[in-house]
């Protein structure tokens, strides 16, 4: 039921678009501020739901309208996706121009091969964006369109030019949109402060999905939490002083949770590196400026290499410095056992009266305690060899090897501990204020690497455009108001190595002949359709307002392409009323272009003749244009009554290779046989034994 009424609402939504259309409202009442005759749901494809989030995010219904008629795919971008955006920029680019995309192309052929055309256009985007945009481009009869497409084609094949052997390719192609993660919790630090107030400022900004939110009253729940975390910030008036707590100086979010901003630009640290990457190579070429992004490329290098030299050294230390101080001890205990094992004590009088008043063991613990200071001092400096240690933090390492004589000897791991403690705490300190200062930077950079991603999307379209203009040889079609289409060696987009082809209908002054219809006949193979296909390009290409694929050629502006095939369902049931049909609409005055390849398939001979012969009569009758492919021209021409020209296509032989040689450019006023005997020759060529006695008699029929 979903499916069906949003089908409704489109339909209905295309009703209200044709129905402007054909109201006589002037282009120039666009610029006037005609958008108060329009309602969003004017535009095909935006249906309630639709509606609500543009006026949501643009604020109005008629800010949202301006933006949607304005063609804006950035913009829009923000509010729908990239691909609703593109369908809502092409219809509103129908719109101001009054006409609709699906209106030159007359036919399904003529479809397929704009299809097509688009398709190869598209294949030179980097980007899915250009991809897109390049393929909503579409043929129209509306010469304020074509001239605005081409000076978009000119200033895309300009950027081409300029912008060869740069690389720029390989960075725009990996662009694309940011995306926007949720940042990962913090959950090592948290935020403390004393006022309810301040508590839920922070929850409605959404700091409490960052980090862990606390609400304390006195001093003594204070120390409860910051004994719970690495590091706390307190943001109030409370006393209490801890080695992991510290004030918060900034209520910002780069100050309190700087992981969200420096996660946003990891997750799109490829995107950004190559946006910079070609922002530099524009910025080079003259072509643009970016003056919000000086420096960016410094705080990316620095976000991606992570922790600085002396926080490394930190955490290096944090890992070793308990093995290093276990390892000193267990050498200090062997080595005091080694020296007690090898050692003699001898007592004088006076130490024996002592050892009888005091104890033995204070009479040997003087005389050991230089065994014992010597062995803790070569004990503590084979830890530090051990440790890169900097600062005070050699005094807190004796502090650990301080202990009293004794065997075994025990370290002081309360010292040992606090050492630990001190040294994470310092490498969190360090850690933290580098991300601070790294994310503060990049937080006032964030709206301009959104807006340069935005820039280079868009720019993809353009340059992309101008590869394809550069890559296919395409020229700029030189546009008539009379109904003709003629170019000099033209080549087919769709073929590899095409063999350029030279023709004309109408007065283009590329030939000395000025007929508007002609019959085109010839050799089978010879390249009809493919001439056929290569007239359909030009004039597609010439109506989008892009050059086309030839040297030179002229364009009359025609109203609507018809392009009839004799390989796609013209032999099926009905075909003959189907064709006739489609044919009907030829009728009107409009200016067309009408292209036919070998109709005489869809009925017998004799009466194809007289039917075909009655069509072009009516291209010549309506001011129109067209060819139409035939092996009956000869019996078409009988029942001609306006001037049509017969052009053929001839084949002069076979190569050594038993491929055809034919003159691809057809002869004009010129009837040429299908010769049929030269594929027969060829068979008899490369055939052997029965098949080729077989066409061997074949040939002997002609």
């Amino acid at each position: 039921m979903k499916e069906n009424s949003q089908s409704s609402d489109f339909l209905l939504a295309k009703g209200r678009l044709a129905t402007l259309l054909s109201n006589s409202i002037n282009i120039s009442t666009y610029e006037m501020g005609w958008t108060m005759a329009m309602e969003l749901r004017d535009i095909p494809g935006i249906g309630p739901r639709l509606k609500e989030r543009l006026v949501q995010h643009f604020g109005s219904e008629e800010a949202a309208l301006q933006v949607v008629l304005g063609g804006d795919v950035a913009a829009l971008s923000g509010a729908v996706s990239e691909r609703q955006a593109v369908s809502l920029a092409r219809f509103a680019s129908a719109v101001r121009h009054r006409v609709r995309p699906e209106d030159f192309l007359a036919t399904e052929e003529a479809g397929r091969v704009c299809d097509q055309i688009l398709r190869i256009i598209a294949g030179f985007a980097h980007t899915d964006y250009a991809r897109l945009r390049l393929s909503a481009l579409f043929p129209s009869s509306s010469m304020e369109l074509i001239q605005e497409n081409r000076r978009l084609a000119c200033e895309a094949v300009s950027l081409a030019q300029r912008l060869q052997g740069t690389g720029i390719e390989d960075l725009l192609r990996k662009i694309g949109p940011l995306r926007e993660r949720p940042s990962p919790r913090v959950r090592d630090r948290a935020l403390v402060v004393d006022s309810a107030k301040v508590l839920e400022g922070f929850r409605a900004r959404g700091l409490d999905r960052l980090i862990d939110l606390h609400l304390v009253e006195n001093p003594m729940e204070l120390r409860d939490v910051v004994g719970g975390y690495r590091q706390v910030g307190f943001l109030g008036d409370l006393e209490f002083e801890s080695r992991n707590l510290e004030n918060v100086e900034s209520t910002e979010v780069w100050y309190l949770v700087p992981e969200a901003i420096l996660a946003y630009f990891q997750e799109n640290l490829g995107i950004i590196r190559a946006a910079l990457s070609a922002a530099e190579i524009l910025e080079q070429a003259g072509i643009e400026e970016f003056p919000g992004l000086q420096g960016t490329s410094a705080l990316m290098a620095d976000l991606e290499m992570g922790e600085d030299q002396e926080a490394c050294r930190l955490h290096d230390l944090s890992q070793q410095l308990a093995p290093a101080v276990e390892e000193a001890f267990s050498w200090a205990n062997g080595e005091i056992r080694r020296q007690i094992e090898a050692s003699s004590v001898t007592l004088g009088g006076k130490e024996l009266l002592l050892a009888l008043g005091r104890g033995v063991s204070e009479v040997l613990g003087v005389q050991m305690r230089g065994i014992y200071q010597r062995v803790l001092r070569d004990a503590a400096a084979r830890a530090l060899d051990r440790l890169d240690l900097r600062g005070g933090e050699a005094v807190k390492l004796e502090e650990v090897f301080a202990v009293e004589a004794g065997f075994p000897l025990q370290m002081d791991r309360g010292a040992l501990r606090r050492f630990e403690q001190e040294v994470l705490s310092a490498r969190e300190a360090r850690i933290l204020r580098a991300r601070r200062r790294l994310a503060s930077e990049l937080f006032g950079r964030k709206e301009a690497v959104k807006s340069l991603i935005r820039y280079l999307m868009e720019f993809d379209f353009r340059y992309s455009l101008g590869c394809f203009c550069l890559s296919s040889g395409l020229v700029e079609a030189e546009l008539t108001s009379h109904p003709c289409i003629g170019f000099l060696e033209g080549r087919n987009l769709f073929l590899r190595d095409a063999e350029p082809v030279s023709y004309a209908l109408g007065d283009t002054s590329l030939t000395e002949f000025s007929e508007r219809v002609s019959i085109l006949s010839g050799v089978n193979s010879g390249g009809k359709t493919s001439l056929l296909d290569l007239m359909a390009q030009v004039a597609i290409l010439a109506h989008m307002g892009l050059p086309v694929p030839a040297r030179q050629s002229r364009v009359g502006l025609f109203c609507r392409l018809f392009y009839f095939s004799k390989g796609r369902g013209t032999l099926s049931a009905g075909a003959f009323e189907t064709a006739l049909r489609k044919f009907s609409a030829v009728e009107d005055d409009q200016s067309k272009l009408v292209l036919a390849d070998e109709l005489e398939a869809i009925t017998e001979p004799g009466a194809s003749a007289r039917i075909i012969a009655a069509m072009l009569d009516e291209l010549n009758y309506h001011g129109s244009a067209g060819v139409f492919v035939s092996h009956l021209a000869g019996e078409v021409r009988r029942f001609i009554k306006t001037p049509v020209r017969v052009d053929g296509i001839e084949a002069e032989g076979l190569d050594s290779q038993n491929n055809l040689v034919v003159r691809r450019s057809p002869r004009y006023n010129h009837l040429a046989r299908s010769t049929p005997e030269l594929i027969l020759a060829r068979l008899v060529r490369t055939t052997r034994g029965r098949e080729r006695d077989f066409y061997r008699r074949l040939l002997d029929k002609f």
